[in-house]
């Protein structure tokens, strides 16, 4: 595979049809090792593939692009920034369904507003943010300089958040949300 290194695990028995939590931490675990000391292109758990010779063809018909990426983030990490809105008020079943829907576009608003602001007071050392809403708030991506990363811990530690708004940062993480490789 050139310069491209796949780790990979011989996974002899069936596959629960739930991950198991602690399957998902030892991958986790791995990712985060390696992560370490170098940069990465996580696949998602769990990937399977047939044979290490399917795995072989699917990475070499893919290793520019690989390869691209690889090079483009060596030196970045990704941290990622949720922000959820707390529902207010009652439950929905006393409520018109137009005044549920924009109490709802309300939050989002709110929550979105918040993820600008991540993104104001980080833009000196985040280059690039990607964004996802979810159902209950917004999920953001934030593509930092390793050496950068106090840096924008001690900045996004200044953002205000509403009351109703929680914000959970977690990473470092590999900068899989800034990765364009097409998967067939």
């Amino acid at each position: 595979m050139g310069m491209l290194r796949c780790f990979v695990s011989e996974f002899a028995v069936q596959m629960p049809r739930e991950p198991v939590p602690e399957m998902v931490k030892a991958f986790t675990e791995v990712l985060q090792r390696i992560f370490a000391q170098t940069a990465i292109i996580p696949f998602r758990f769990p990937t399977v593939v047939e044979s290490e010779a399917v795995l072989k063809r699917f990475v070499e018909s893919r290793s520019a692009e690989y390869g691209s990426a690889l090079h483009r983030l060596r030196d970045k990490v990704q941290m990622d920034v949720r922000i959820t809105a707390k529902p207010d008020g009652p439950d929905g079943s006393t409520q018109s369904g137009r005044n549920y829907l924009q109490r709802k576009r309300a939050r989002h608003q709110e929550a979105q507003s918040v993820q600008e602001e991540f993104r104001r007071i980080s833009h000196s050392v985040a280059g690039e943010w990607n964004q996802r809403d979810t159902a209950s708030g917004v999920r953001g991506f934030a593509l930092v300089d390793r050496t950068s990363l106090p840096i924008f811990l001690e900045k996004i530690a200044r953002v205000r958040t509403p009351a109703g708004i929680s914000t959970r940062v977690t990473g470092p993480w590999p900068p899989s949300e800034f990765v364009e490789i097409v998967h067939e």
